[in-house]
Formats: structure tokens, sequence, C-alpha cells
């Protein structure tokens, strides 16, 4: 029935299409209420990510300072390592160049150079380093140490971050603290770490890292 005067009202009523459309959106919005959040990684899982990230750096190059002191003594030196797979130089010169000398070794051995003095092999480089010039450097642990992972398997107690960066790593007698690291193609790589045993304290900055 008409009324006079009343203006005729018109309906849309829904195609099938955008019915269909209005569907899709009201199943689209009910799943992204009902989806749970994605899983936050363990922090083991998130260590061991990063652990083979940087355990795969087979070569690299590292300059940067060492300062050395224990009880009686101390000594600070610039330094240069050059790592080709097994095969390392370190280079380690004192204040005005004194005390410079090379390492060159690789998994046989290593061998020892100052200017004007015959080289000199031995099988451990710490030992030999200590013997030739009277520093306690951990030159083998220092290999991985460095790069902010722990020797091989040998037994270590290790504290990472949620970000699965080494804060702290206890092995061979040494308790290594990281300080500060940096991005490096990708990788976070330390800066600055400290290295105690017993009443000897060597701390590394990192001035320069470069990967291949």
């Amino acid at each position: 029935m008409s009324v006079p005067g009343a203006r005729p009202q018109s309906v849309t009523v829904p195609t099938a299409g955008s019915r269909l459309l209005l569907s899709f959106a009201v199943l689209l919005l009910t799943a992204c209420a009902s989806r749970p959040p994605l899983p936050t990684p363990a922090p083991e899982a998130v260590w061991e990510a990063h652990r083979e990230r940087v355990a795969s750096l087979r070569d690299w190059q590292v300059q940067g300072r060492v300062a050395i002191r224990d009880s009686e003594d101390g000594w600070h030196a610039a330094f240069d390592w050059q790592q080709r797979g097994a095969r390392y130089r370190l280079r380690l010169r004192g204040p005005f160049g004194q005390g410079a000398v090379e390492l060159r070794g690789d998994e046989q051995g290593v061998w020892l150079r100052r200017a004007d003095q015959p080289p000199v092999f031995a099988r451990s480089v710490d030992q030999l380093l200590l013997e030739q010039t009277g520093w306690r450097l951990p030159v083998r642990g220092l290999q991985d140490w460095l790069r902010g992972v722990p020797v091989g398997d040998r037994p270590a107690v290790l504290d990472w971050d949620a970000e699965g960066l080494l804060q702290s790593l206890q092995q061979d007698g040494w308790q290594i603290t990281y300080r500060r690291y940096r991005t490096v193609a990708e990788r976070q790589l330390p800066e600055r770490l400290q290295l105690l045993r017993d009443t000897l304290q060597v701390k590394v900055v990192v001035d320069t890292w470069q990967l291949p």
C-alpha cells in the first residue's frame, strides 16, 4: 500500500559475489583473531644459531690491542691476527715497536720469529710464547674466543643473552667476559673482552674486523 506524498525507498539486494566476499572477510578476521602468536625461539636455540654462523668463519683478520697484567708486572701491545683455516699469523709489537714478534702456525706447530734472531719452532704456541718472551697469552684459545665461541668440544660453562651472544665463558682455566659486540657482515662479533686466570688479567680491544 502506498502512502500519498511518501518517497519510494530502494532496497539493495546483495549479489552472490558480494555475499561471497563478505563471508571471506568474516572468515579472515576470525582466523586472525584466533591465531596464536608465533612462539619465541628458546634462548638456547638462538645461541646455537649464532654459534653456527660465527663458527663457520674460517678466514678472518683482526687488528687491535692487548693488555696483560699480573700481580708483578704489566705489558701491552698492538696485534694483527690473520686466520686462514687452520693456519694463522699473529704479529705482536709493543710501544714504538719494542719486543715485536711474529707467530706463524697451524695444527702441526708454530714458528716464532723476532728481528735479528733465528726462528724457533715448538708444538705449543702458548708455551713457546711464554718461554721466548715471558708473555702469558692464551693464543690457542683466542683463535675461538675472539669470535665469541668456545674452543671445539672442550668442557665449558657458557652464559649468553637473549640475542644468543656470549656474555661469559669459562674454559681451560680461563674466565672470559664479553664487554661489547659489533655487527660485521651481518654477524655479531666481539669488540671488547677480558680474560682472567689466577692473578693474570688480559684485556683485548678489537679495532678492526676483516672478513672475506
